[in-house]
C-alpha cells in the first residue's frame, strides 16, 4: 500500500491527519454549505441574546438607585425585554438544534456508507493483517463516537466564539478599560489551550487505538471460538483480552487526568479574570467614571464570557475524541487506491505460473521457499500437507491476496475473475435469493435455482418455508453448516470465475453431507482452473494433480494413482486417512 504525506499509518490501516479530515468533511458539505451558513446565523443570533440580560440588569440597578420608594417607569419594559430575550434564546436554540441534527445526521450517514464501501474495497491481505476487530471497531465505536459528539460540540463551539466577540464589543461600549480584566485572561486561556493541544491529541489517539485492539482480540476470539477451544488457547486469548482491557483502562485514566488538569486551569483563570474586572469596575465607580449599573453589567458580561470560554475549552476534550475517531474513519475512506500488480497478457483462461516464489509475513521467517509451479488453464490442483506447511499461504499468493517476497507470479486471469471460498461460509442477513445474488445481482430466480442444482443444493429452498424468499442469517431461518457451504459454492458458481480457490471450503459441513459436498466442489471446479486445499483427501483424489507440501516447499506432486504407486508422503497420508474413514464408517 502506498501512502500520502497527509495520511499517518497505525499498523496496516491508515489514520488521516486533521487537514485530511477537514478537507473530506468540507467536500461532503458540498451542496449543503448554504444550510451551514444559515445554521451559523442562528447560532450568532442565539449568542446575541446572551448580552441582553447583563445590560438590562445593569440598567435596572441604575434605575433603582436613582428612584426612591417607587417602581421605575422603565421597569416593566425592561422586564418584558428580559422575558423576550429568554424566549428568543430558547426558540433559536430549538431551531438550531433541529437544523444541525438534520445536517449532521445526513453527513454521518454518508460517512458511514463511504467507510463501509471503502472497507469492502480493502485488499484481503490488509484485512487479515489488521484484523477484523480494527475494521469493525472503526465502523461501530468510532462512528458512534463521532455521531454522538459532533452534533453537541459544534453548536457549543460556534456559540462560544460568537459570544466572546459580542461580549468584548459590549464591554468596549461600556468602557474600554473593562477590557483590562478581560485581556488578562486571554494569555492564560492561550497557555491552557497550547498545553492541551500539545498533550491531548496523542493520548486520545492512543485511547482509540487501545479500544480497537481490545475489540480485535474479543472479536477474534469469539469468531474463532471453535479453533481456540480445539487448540486449548483459552488461557492465551484471555490473557490477551485482559492485557488489552488493561491498556484501555490505562489510556482512559490518562484522558481523565488531562480533563481534570484542564478544568483546574480553566477555573483558576476564571477567578483571576473576574477579580480583575471587579477591581477595574470599583476603581471606575470610585472615580465617578462608572455607575453601579455599569459595574454590575460589566461583571455579568464577563461571567457571560466565562461559560462560553470554559465550554470552548471543555468541548475541545470531546472534539479530540471525535477527531481521533474521524481520523480513523476517514483514514480508510481516503486511503490511496492500491495499483494492481502487473499481469501477463493473454486470454482470461486461468493460467497461473510461479517462478521461484518465496514469501515471509514478517520479512525474516520464511513461510514459502523457492516455489516454482505452473497451473494450466482448466486444471484442478489440490494442495495437501500438515498444518503449517504453507498451503493456505500459497493459495493466497496465487489468488493475488499477497505479493511474493521474492520471485514472480504470472496470471492470465484478472483479479475480478478470481474467487476464493474459505472455511468461513457466511450467511448474510436477508433472503436466500439475496444471499445468492450477491455474486450476480442481475440473476433471476431461475438462474439461482440452476446454480443450486449444479452444486447439488436444490433441496435447500424446498426445505424453507418461503423458498428463495425465506429470510436467513441473523434473526432469520437458521441454516446448517452444510447448507451454508452449499450456499457459498453456489455463489462462487454464479460469479463464474476463471480461477477458483477453495481453502477448506467444506470443512465446517456435517459429516453426513461430505459426499454431497465433494460432488458440489467437483461441479464448481469442472471446466475452470481450480486450486483446492483439501480438508478431506477424497477431494484431493478427484483433482487432476496433487501437490504435497512440507515446511513451505513442494516435496511431491502428481495425480492420485501415480502418487500412491510411489509410496511417498502422499501414500502415507492416504493410508492414514483411509483407515480413519473406515473406522468412522464402522462406528456408524
Amino acid at each position: 500500500m502506498t501512502g500520502s504525506a497527509e495520511t499517518a499509518f497505525d499498523g496496516p490501516l491508515p489514520i488521516a491527519t486533521g487537514r485530511t479530515v477537514a478537507r473530506t468533511l468540507w467536500r461532503m458539505l458540498a451542496g449543503r454549505r448554504l444550510r451551514l451558513v444559515g445554521l451559523l446565523l442562528l447560532f450568532l443570533l442565539e449568542a446575541a441574546t446572551a448580552v441582553v440580560f447583563p445590560l438590562i440588569v445593569g440598567s435596572l440597578v441604575d434605575a433603582v438607585a436613582h428612584t426612591s420608594g417607587s417602581v421605575p417607569a422603565s421597569f416593566w419594559w425592561q422586564l418584558a425585554a428580559l422575558a423576550g430575550a429568554a424566549i428568543a434564546a430558547g426558540i433559536l436554540a430549538w431551531a438550531g438544534a433541529i437544523a444541525l441534527a438534520r445536517l449532521a445526521e445526513t453527513v454521518i450517514a454518508e460517512l458511514r456508507e463511504n467507510y463501509v464501501a471503502a472497507a469492502l474495497g480493502l485488499p484481503r491481505r490488509v484485512i487479515e493483517t489488521a484484523g477484523t476487530g480494527d475494521v469493525v471497531t472503526r465502523a461501530s465505536d468510532d462512528i458512534a463516537q463521532a455521531a454522538e459528539t459532533l452534533p453537541n460540540a459544534l453548536p457549543r463551539v460556534a456559540i462560544s466564539a460568537f459570544t466572546i466577540v459580542i461580549v468584548g464589543v459590549s464591554l468596549t461600549a461600556l468602557d474600554p478599560r473593562y477590557l483590562i480584566g478581560f485581556a488578562l485572561t486571554l494569555p492564560l486561556y492561550a497557555l491552557t489551550l497550547r498545553w492541551y493541544l500539545r498533550t491531548a491529541p496523542a493520548v486520545y489517539a492512543a485511547d482509540r487505538a487501545a479500544e480497537s485492539v481490545r475489540g480485535q482480540h474479543i472479536l477474534g476470539t469469539l469468531t474463532e471460538l471453535p479453533t481456540v477451544t480445539a487448540h486449548r488457547l483459552e488461557h492465551r486469548q484471555l490473557t490477551r483480552i485482559r492485557d488489552a482491557a488493561w491498556q484501555t483502562v490505562r489510556w482512559a485514566m490518562r484522558t481523565r487526568i488531562i480533563q481534570n488538569r484542564l478544568f483546574g486551569r480553566v477555573n483558576l483563570t476564571e477567578a483571576i479574570g473576574l477579580f480583575a474586572v471587579l477591581a477595574v469596575g470599583i476603581w471606575l465607580a470610585y472615580t465617578d467614571s462608572a455607575t453601579p449599573g455599569d459595574v454590575t453589567a460589566a461583571a455579568l458580561l464577563f461571567l457571560r464570557t466565562v461559560a462560553p470560554i470554559a465550554a470552548l475549552l471543555f468541548v475541545m476534550d470531546e472534539l479530540q475524541s471525535a477527531l481521533a475517531a474521524l481520523g480513523r474513519i476517514i483514514g480508510v475512506i481516503e486511503q490511496p487506491v492500491e495499483e494492481a500488480a502487473p499481469r501477463s497478457t493473454g486470454s482470461s483462461d486461468g493460467n497461473v505460473t510461479l517462478h521461484d516464489v518465496s514469501f515471509s509475513y514478517d520479512g525474516s521467517t520464511p513461510v514459502l521457499q523457492n516455489i516454482s509451479l505452473a497451473i494450466a488453464p482448466g486444471e484442478s490442483v489440490a494442495l495437501v500437507g500438515a498444518t503449517g506447511s504453507g498451503k493456505s499461504t500459497l493459495a493466497a499468493l496465487i489468488a493475488g491476496i499477497h505479493p511474493p517476497t521474492a520471485g514472480r507470479i504470472d496470471r492470465s486471469v484478472p483479479a475480478e475473475q478470481i474467487v476464493t471460498v474459505t472455511q468461513e461460509s457466511h450467511v448474510f442477513t436477508g433472503t436466500l435469493a439475496e444471499n445468492l445474488s450477491l455474486a450476480e445481482p442481475t440473476a433471476d430466480h431461475d438462474l439461482l435455482r440452476d446454480a443450486l442444482t449444479v452444486v447439488g443444493a436444490n433441496q435447500i429452498p424446498a426445505q424453507l418455508p418461503d423458498g428463495l424468499s425465506t429470510l436467513v442469517g441473523h434473526g432469520g431461518h437458521p441454516l446448517t453448516g452444510s447448507a451454508a457451504s452449499h450456499l457459498a459454492l453456489a455463489r462462487a458458481l454464479l460469479a463464474n470465475p476463471a480461477l477458483v480457490v477453495l481453502d477448506e471450503a467444506t470443512a465446517d459441513a456435517d459429516t453426513a453431507d461430505t459426499t454431497a459436498l465433494d460432488h458440489a466442489t467437483r461441479a464448481l471446479t469442472k471446466g475452470r482452473t481450480a486450486l483446492v486445499i483439501a480438508h478431506r483427501l477424497s477431494q484431493a483424489a478427484s483433482c487432476d494433480r496433487i501437490i504435497v507440501m512440507e515446511h513451505g516447499r513442494i516435496i511431491e506432486q502428481g495425480n492420485h494413482d501415480a502418487l500412491l504407486l510411489t509410496n511417498g508422503p502422499y501414500a502415507t497420508l492416504w493410508a492414514a486417512w483411509s483407515s480413519g474413514t473406515e473406522r468412522d464408517e464402522g462406528a456408524v
